[in-house]
């Protein structure tokens, strides 16, 4: 029997490329991003297939490989596969159901369908598939390919979820049909590969589609120690050009001896050498396991911060997971030992006001300004269905009407709005938040970042003609144009998307400021005369800023900057040194 475990189709009717995120939210971008996470219960699944079936196991990833639904549905044809088994979100299921039901009435395949909108509207999506799964699902799922009676198998629907797995009878995820060092998270300094050292988490936040969906009661499991180093050492062995791992579990730090235990066995295994990045809950932060995980290459630790006021804190049920005294004091503690904090941030959660975002805001500028933390991400509180934000949203009638299923992406989009808080001023205070972010990076680190530039800018001669690629946050672009301006006579231009336009053109460091539209840079989305203007510009150095060394994050950038045709490609690091990426001989041979 063939069996194909399918990731979310990659890009939708109207062109959006997705990323989907099984246990956040998921979103849609304009055109092809490379930030790609690794689907973690599904490869679980698909490894546990192979291992406990004798049946032929298919893992095909439509997001990793940017499949529309026709491309998608040609790939199935040529598996003709006896099962299919797909994870799918609100933001992806419209396409994720039209597949399934192609493949049905083409190929009579049986479906499976599981993940946060199957879970939370299984009645809905068995009109198409044939089974739901519900909670942690991977061995419901090999019940029903091993010919189990339905009924009798937990999890699968009406069936209540089964027990909480133990995750140690679990093999190591999908490696063989994908490259786990394929998927890429763009704000991973290094070339990481996604990894999971525990499971669960002890808190229930209202917006949690894990906490609610997949586990629905409080919980915590790490992974045996052993088994994790060997897991890292088999990747290390078939991937050696792989840096570092980024555990990006729920939260990886709750019990202190498992991170002080865990940090002790990859330096006494000797692999400290690598670069180590987790996400983590704040409050459970201690100074001694950080410490050691520092000693043995945690370089980063993200964290969700979630808002800057106590009321909305307790709408959205953080519990102890909100203790900003505890916040400000590990984050001292950290920036003594030398490790970087990337914090997410939400707007617009259950309780907001204008006037309790703002405390968000405050305190976004605050940390960034003391330079306790380095990387942000801002996003709009977005209710799945499913999760206890949408089932009081829908209580106190404030989901907006006419929503779609591509409005819960959290990208922007708002489908909640409060009496005194709309949806505009809910944007508009995501986008001061960011802006905070950056003028507190700016008052922290821009004299810092022009010191080491100008001596790395030395390399550029007078008089020479600059593009810069508006590729990353504002702080930096404002930084290397002052540099540059501080230092040498020299003419320099920027790209950038519509958003930012005016802003970039009221700078008087910039001389001509390019817009080409919205979204991520990418060849596809930038228009050929717009190309072809730049390209007779003749650029002696196009000015590429990023935040990681492996460049995989920024591979659309510089696709950009090949078409251009510069003489030099120069990557631009947050510290202000400067890499030469390609030389004019080297970027025509690309192209050619």
């Amino acid at each position: 029997m063939k069996i194909v475990i399918a990731n979310s189709v990659g890009v939708d009717t109207n062109g959006y490329h997705m990323v989907h995120v099984p246990s956040r939210w998921s979103l849609g971008v304009k055109n092809h991003t490379n930030c790609s996470y690794y689907p973690w219960e599904l490869a679980y699944t698909s490894s546990l297939l192979k291992r406990d079936t004798n049946h032929e196991i298919k893992f095909l990833d439509g997001v990793l490989n940017a499949w529309n639904f026709e491309h998608y549905i040609q790939r199935l044809r040529e598996e003709k596969p006896d099962w299919l088994i797909m994870e799918s979100s609100t933001r992806t299921i419209s396409e994720d159901l039209r597949l399934a039901e192609a493949a049905k009435n083409e190929l009579k395949t049986k479906v499976i369908m599981t993940g946060q909108h199957p879970m939370a509207n299984p009645k809905e999506v068995l009109k198409v598939a044939d089974f739901v799964c519900i909670g942690e699902y991977e061995f419901a799922v090999l019940d029903l390919v091993l010919g189990k009676n339905p009924k009798s198998i937990p999890g699968v629907y009406p069936n209540p979820r089964g027990k909480l797995l133990d995750i140690n009878l679990l093999p190591f995820p999908e490696d063989d049909d994908i490259r786990r060092i394929d998927y890429h998270e763009p704000n991973c300094r290094f070339r990481q590969i996604q990894m999971y050292g525990s499971r669960g988490c002890p808190r229930r936040c209202n917006f949690c589609a894990a906490a609610t969906l997949y586990y629905d009661q409080l919980n915590w499991r790490p992974r045996d120690i052993d088994n994790i180093i060997q897991e890292i050492k088999t990747l290390k062995d078939k991937y050696p050009e792989m840096e570092g791992i980024f555990f990006d579990e729920e939260t990886h730090n709750i019990h202190r001896s498992f991170n002080i235990e865990l940090a002790q066995e990859i330096k006494k295994s000797g692999l400290d050498n690598l670069k180590y990045e987790a996400m983590c809950e704040y409050v459970s932060l201690d100074e001694e396991a950080l410490a050691k995980m520092k000693s043995a290459g945690y370089y980063k630790i993200r964290f969700g911060i979630e808002t800057g006021s106590d009321h909305v804190a307790k709408q959205m049920t953080l519990g102890k997971k909100h203790d900003l005294k505890k916040l400000r004091s590990i984050l001292k503690f950290g920036k003594g030992i030398g490790i970087r904090f990337y914090a997410t941030i939400s707007v617009g959660g259950l309780g907001s006001s204008p006037a309790e975002d703002q405390k968000t805001v405050d305190l976004v500028y605050e940390l960034a300004s003391k330079g306790l933390i380095h990387e942000i991400q801002v996003s709009i509180n977005t209710p799945q269905p499913g999760t206890d934000f949408y089932n009081s949203c829908i209580e106190k009638n404030l989901l907006k009407t006419q929503t779609t299923n591509e409005g819960f992406d959290g990208n922007g989009h708002v489908v909640v709005e409060y009496p005194n808080y709309r949806a505009e001023q809910i944007q508009k205070k995501q986008r001061e938040a960011l802006a905070a972010f950056d003028r507190g990076k700016a008052d922290a680190d821009a004299s810092l970042f022009m010191d080491a530039a100008k001596e790395s800018f030395k390399s550029i001669p007078e008089n020479s003609d600059v593009l810069i690629l508006r590729s990353a946050r504002p702080w930096m672009i404002q930084s290397i144009i002052e540099t540059i301006n501080q230092c040498k006579k020299i003419r320099v231009d920027l790209l950038g998307q519509d958003t930012v336009t005016e802003e970039l053109k009221s700078n008087p460091g910039v001389g001509r400021v390019y817009s080409y539209g919205d979204g991520f840079f990418s060849p596809d989305t930038i228009e050929p005369y717009l190309i072809e203007q730049l390209s007779n510009r003749t650029y002696d150095y196009v000015l590429l800023p990023m935040a990681n060394n492996h460049l995989e994050g920024y591979r659309n950038v510089l696709d950009v900057a090949r078409l251009i045709g510069p003489k030099f490609i120069l990557g631009v690091y947050p510290e202000g040194n400067i890499l030469t990426i390609e030389e004019e001989k080297e970027a025509i041979k690309v192209l050619i």
